[in-house]
């Protein structure tokens, strides 16, 4: 398998296991998502960090996360965690899919899309790491720029979506 999106503080919950390909494209549908819901800008700091997890850049099975690595805020948890569930939702009904020049295979996508929620569902704020360096290598963004062909917030290295082609 390439690529996992896990919660190590409850190994009870399985794993999203995802191929290489696979993992391109969830990305891209939950970035695609959060770009068209994000308002406020902790909610488009969520989108680029959706967004960096780019194979086509950083390389293949190398973009998977756990849980905790997401960029919580404590204050606003229960926010954060609501957004982070409406994206999933929002991509689950295929938000913004037109934008992609292919046709995902939706079964699979749908699937993993519901095995993230379950994850991101049972996320608790006692395990939120304190420190965020961890979260964004190239640091917190400073700014929001979007795609001007996909609408997806970009992050240092562009756009996700035209960076999987």
């Amino acid at each position: 398998m390439g690529n996992l999106i896990h919660y190590d503080a409850r190994p009870d919950l399985e794993a999203v296991q995802m191929n290489n390909g696979h993992t391109s494209v969830v990305i891209s549908v939950l970035a695609i998502a959060a770009s068209r819901l994000a308002k406020t800008d902790h909610e488009k700091e969520f989108a680029v960090w959706l967004a960096e997890h780019d194979q086509g850049v950083l390389g293949t099975g190398v973009v998977g996360f756990d849980i905790d690595e997401i960029p919580w805020s404590v204050e606003h948890f229960a926010e954060d965690k609501a957004f982070l569930l409406g994206v999933i939702e929002a991509a689950i009904a295929r938000t913004g899919w037109e934008v992609l020049d292919y046709a995902p295979r939706e079964d699979w996508v749908v699937a993993s899309l519901r095995e993230f929620r379950v994850l991101v569902d049972a996320f608790s704020a006692d395990h939120i790491v304190a420190d965020e360096s961890h979260a964004w290598p190239y640091g917190r963004p400073t700014r929001f720029a979007l795609c001007d062909e996909h609408r997806v917030y970009l992050h240092v290295e562009g756009c996700v979506v035209c960076n999987d082609r």
